[in-house]
């Protein structure tokens, strides 16, 4: 049974027919329960108690599913009709503009139902009652010739001339009369008696009677003549033939009472109108939109038998060509004026109304195409199409919008050119990083009487910085320390120069590469076009620091810019004298530190290597003891500032010598964390370099 569910669960999941939401699924709950309560009252009798129960749940789960369903079909309609904007923009008009149309024609076509309605009805009732009139008159002419007749004591019926054929009463057929003298009947010649029931002298109303499925117009006059009191009565019954003439050319009248009839379900009666009298036909179409209207209304009788006022209706079938000539027939001139003119507004509001229309639907192409365009244009840029551009044709808003659209695109695409460049740049920095991270010696050559550290920490991502270790064999051993003007990749590629030419210090102190070094030297002779008899130093065994940084100044003068300089200081460090030989080029002079505490400034030497073509350099030979401390440094340890200004020699100083007791590395960590305490949160402004030897 589960499988069985789970395989209709994903077929109607693949037809798109299975509820997603919660409030769909309690949607099909209420429409299974509904589909059960209407099935229950089918089958259940109907003198049950239950049948009236489940009906009224039956009722209850019809109107909860209603309900969820329009508002299901409202949120289906703004999910997907209107999610594009052209349907939005649609519906938008909609309610501005043709709803509001929309409600105002119908409220004209109710007004104007509603005065075709009255003007139907009140014409009906006017002719009604103005043949009432024309009644009572022909019955007061009537009662004057009567009783002048009757003075003269006639014998026999009386001949009345108004009531002769062709005479006035001809315009009421069916007519019926009678009279009174002293109560006593009055024949009149050439007339009949109405019904019983109407020729009643006692009762002295008249007007509209409603009797007997029927309706009359009923006139009675009284007068006091010299024999006595007289009074006449006259009937006309309201047939077909008399409701067309009295209105003619309206339309089908139908004339109707209302009766009692007795409702079985509720256990009251209901007033049913009754058709009584129709006359008239449904006029033919005049226009090609000339609709059939259907009018009605009530107007006021006289109940016959209880003598008060009681209510008839009706109805009339008719055409608006009809009320047209009878309304502003009636008008004469100023009618047909008011027509042409009523006319003319209609067609101009026509007009109006179909320009508005255009006007309309023309904006909104050029809002949805430009949107349409945009959101085309995100798709390209979405798929990394960056070259993708929108084609303006306006100078609006959304032109405007188009533009910054094309402009963002534009710097996306230089944006990512510049970041392909920098991803370039950055893993160019890297192998760089790889390579220079190679000159620095990785594992200190530790000799017996000397142990070493050193330490370089990058500003950027290669560092301008330099130092180094070169072995000579057995105890004797060369440090240089250096910086190298300005930062980066030029900075790099001069330290990695220097680098190289330290080197040749190194191999130019072994025997076995004295022809490398001899090739090395000739090679840097003729770069630097000098004859000078320093050079044949190289060829030989260079073991003095001064003559080192003197060839090293003419290489760097004459292969690099001439705003480019670095400082240097080179040493050179002999274990079994104990001696320590070395020349300063510029840079900042190192500490060694005794046993004792006593400080002593490495100074001696000259300017910086690479500024001017020829130098002078001097050297010294300082004589070492077991515990003393050599300590170099470039300016990025020393001259970082903060708010209590530069972290300073004497900060250093300090440093190393509370902590001169722990070893080499654990000391270079307790310098450099104090630095970088001392920089805080912002950026390490040059390249940090430290450099510790402590002879043992």
């Amino acid at each position: 049974m589960q499988s069985l569910f789970g395989n209709l669960k994903r077929r109607l999941v693949g037809w798109g027919l299975y509820p997603r939401s919660g409030l769909a699924r309690f949607e099909v709950w209420v429409a299974g329960l509904y589909v059960v309560s209407e099935i229950l009252a089918l089958i259940i009798p109907a003198s049950s108690k239950w049948k009236s129960i489940i009906t009224g749940w039956g009722g209850f789960f019809e109107f909860i599913f209603i309900a969820c369903a329009i508002f299901l079909l409202f949120r289906w309609v703004r999910r997907k009709l209107l999610w594009r904007l052209r349907n939005r923009l649609i519906v938008t008009y909609m309610f501005i503009g043709v709803i509001p149309v929309v409600l105002i024609l119908t409220m004209f076509g109710i007004t104007g139902f509603l005065i075709g309605n009255q003007i139907t009805t009140m014409m009906v009732q006017r002719d009604l009652l103005s043949e009432v009139s024309s009644l009572e008159t022909l019955n007061s002419t009537v009662l004057l010739e009567v009783a002048r007749q009757e003075a003269k004591k006639p014998v026999g019926p009386l001949h009345v001339s108004t009531l002769a054929t062709g005479g006035p009463a001809s315009r009421f057929p069916k007519w019926t009369l009678a009279a009174w003298m002293n109560g006593q009947p009055i024949e009149i010649a050439d007339s009949s008696l109405p019904r019983a029931a109407f020729a009643d002298s006692g009762r002295d109303f008249g007007g509209l009677i409603s009797y007997d499925r029927g309706f009359f117009i009923r006139s009675f006059e009284s007068m006091k003549t010299p024999g006595g009191t007289l009074r006449i009565v006259m009937v006309v019954p309201i047939t077909p033939e008399f409701l067309s003439r009295v209105v003619p050319d309206l339309g089908l009248l139908t004339l109707s009472i209302f009766e009692s009839t007795q409702n079985a379900s509720r256990g009251d009666k209901d007033l049913t109108p009754v058709p009584v009298v129709k006359a008239g036909i449904v006029p033919p179409a005049e226009y090609r939109i000339d609709p059939i209207l259907q009018f009605g209304s009530v107007f006021p009788t006289k109940d016959w038998v209880t003598g008060e006022t009681s209510h008839a209706l009706v109805n009339v079938s008719t055409r608006p060509s009809v009320l047209n000539h009878r309304v502003f027939t009636d008008l004469g001139e100023v009618g047909s004026a008011i027509l042409l003119g009523l006319a003319a507004v209609a067609i101009a509001f026509g007009i109006i109304e179909l320009i508005a229309l255009v006007i309309g639907v023309r904006l909104t192409r050029t809002i949805t195409g430009s949107i349409a365009q945009l959101y085309r244009a995100t798709q390209h840029i979405n798929r990394g199409d960056l070259a993708h551009r929108i084609t303006i044709r306006s100078n609006d808003q959304l032109a405007s919008l188009e533009k910054s659209f094309n402009s963002m695109s534009e710097s996306l695409e230089r944006l990512i050119q510049e970041q392909k460049e920098k991803q370039r740049l950055e893993n160019e920095l890297a192998i760089a990083q790889e390579v220079q991270a190679q000159l620095f010696p990785r594992d200190p050559r530790n000799i017996k009487s000397l142990e070493l550290h050193g330490i370089c920490k990058p500003a950027r991502t290669v560092s301008g910085d330099y130092y180094d270790f070169v072995s000579f064999g057995g105890e004797r051993l060369g440090i240089a320390v250096g910086d190298i003007s300005g930062k980066g990749i030029s900075a790099a590629l001069l330290m990695a120069t220097i680098h190289s030419a330290v080197r040749v210090f190194e191999l130019g102190a072994m025997p076995e590469h004295e022809e490398l070094v001899a090739a090395g030297a000739a090679a840097m002779a003729a770069l630097g076009k000098s004859k000078s008899p320093r050079w044949s130093v190289a060829a030989e065994r260079m073991q003095s620091p001064a003559e080192v940084l003197t060839l090293l100044n003419r290489h760097v003068y004459n292969s690099t810019a001439p705003e480019k300089y670095a400082t240097l200081f080179l040493g050179l460090y002999d274990g079994e004298a104990r001696t320590f030989t070395y020349s300063n080029g510029g840079h900042l002079p190192p500490f060694l530190i005794h046993q004792s505490g006593a400080v002593r400034k490495l100074e001696t030497g000259g300017l910086v290597i690479g500024l001017f073509p020829e130098i002078a350099l001097q050297e010294e030979k300082v004589r070492l003891a077991p515990g003393d401390t050599f300590v170099a440094f470039s300016d990025g340890v020393t001259e970082p500032e903060n708010e209590f200004g530069e972290f300073g020699e004497e900060r250093l100083l300090d440093l190393v010598r509370s902590n001169r007791h722990l070893s080499l590395d654990r000391l270079s960590e307790v310098v450099i964390t104090a630095v970088q305490d001392w920089i805080g949160e912002n950026e390490q402004p040059d390249d940090v370099t430290l450099v510790l030897a402590r002879v043992r």
